[in-house]
């Protein structure tokens, strides 16, 4: 269940900070919104919880004694990335486009990143089940967008590709981030960690900018009260994935939470009269696939674990 939430919030943010870039006239002026006020509400909750500061304490130890490295408290890289790519590519390819890029990129390389054991669930081996739902998921995905895909255009090409290979990342992002979880022992210490990262690499990026002029000021802040809550989703988002994928692995957290984001996206659909008619049944029928990929990759889970249990037990 809690990664089909962080599903659902990564897909509301997409919306938020989709809709910031456009009003701003710049994609990096939605990023450092939505990671700097993440940050800033990360710092005050750690400065009020106890059981937050001592996480850094456990993350310290556990990189004195070597059992987590310091790459892998690096993910808040590919978060700022994330974000930087969601506000650049939305306005340009819209969010079905950008939904398929990132889901194709998340789905091919979570096998990969499961099978490596980089995430905190181990070696996970690659069987017929798990790569049977990696595609029904990207079936799913297709199938329930790709009809709202129309007047497609070479501009979109790279907004796209880029979708693809952060989403990639994204599937590194989780593993790593659920080890940093497990040394930390707290899923607001490795939230903060990812902010302050990704914050700090979207001020390096926007020097340049600066300096020559052509990065400032938003050219206006008249965005609808909802667009400012990225940073917050953000913070479900990394809390809440950093903790299941120690439990569920890689592949079925990136499942679940592709599902969430479906189901997001057509509930935020339904609330707008402007967007309501892209309820179809094709999208219903995408929605159901999806599902079917998130039972098979459980079923493939579950098997997995009884297997493991034999193996100690004998």
């Amino acid at each position: 269940m809690g990664a089909f939430v962080a599903g659902a919030l990564l897909s509301g943010q997409s919306r938020m900070n989709g809709e910031l870039a456009s009003i701003s006239g710049h994609g990096l002026d939605a990023a450092l919104w939505s990671f700097g006020s993440g940050l800033a509400l990360l710092s005050l909750v750690v400065l009020a919880s106890t059981r937050a500061r001592s996480g850094f304490s456990g993350l310290r130890d556990a990189l004195r004694h070597h059992t987590i490295q310091g790459w892998q408290c690096l993910g808040g890289v590919v978060g700022g990335l994330f974000v930087f790519c969601q506000a650049y590519a939305v306005p340009v390819a819209g969010v079905a486009l950008f939904t398929i890029g990132v889901v194709g990129g998340q789905t091919a390389n979570a096998i990969f990143v499961d099978r490596f054991g980089i995430g905190p669930a181990g070696r996970v081996g690659v069987s017929r089940s798990r790569v049977g739902a990696a595609v029904l998921a990207t079936a799913g995905v297709v199938v329930a967008v790709g009809g709202r895909v129309s007047g497609t255009s070479s501009a979109v090409v790279l907004p796209v590709l880029l979708a693809v290979v952060v989403g990639a990342l994204m599937t590194v992002q989780q593993a790593t981030n659920g080890r940093v979880n497990v040394a930390s022992g707290n899923p607001f210490t490795t939230a903060w960690l990812n902010f302050a990262v990704g914050t700090t690499l979207l001020l390096v990026l926007a020097v340049p900018g600066a300096v020559t002029g052509a990065f400032g000021t938003p050219s206006s802040v008249a965005a609808p009260w909802w667009a400012w809550f990225g940073g917050l989703f953000g913070i479900g988002f990394v809390a809440i994935s950093a903790v299941a994928v120690r439990h569920l692995g890689v592949l079925q957290v990136m499942i679940l939470m592709l599902l969430g984001q479906l189901s997001a996206a057509v509930g935020l659909d339904a609330l707008s009269p402007a967007t309501r008619g892209h309820i179809t049944p094709v999208v219903v029928v995408g929605l159901v696939i999806t599902l079917a990929a998130a039972g098979l990759a459980g079923l493939a889970a579950s098997r997995a674990a009884r297997r493991t249990a034999a193996a100690v037990a004998g």
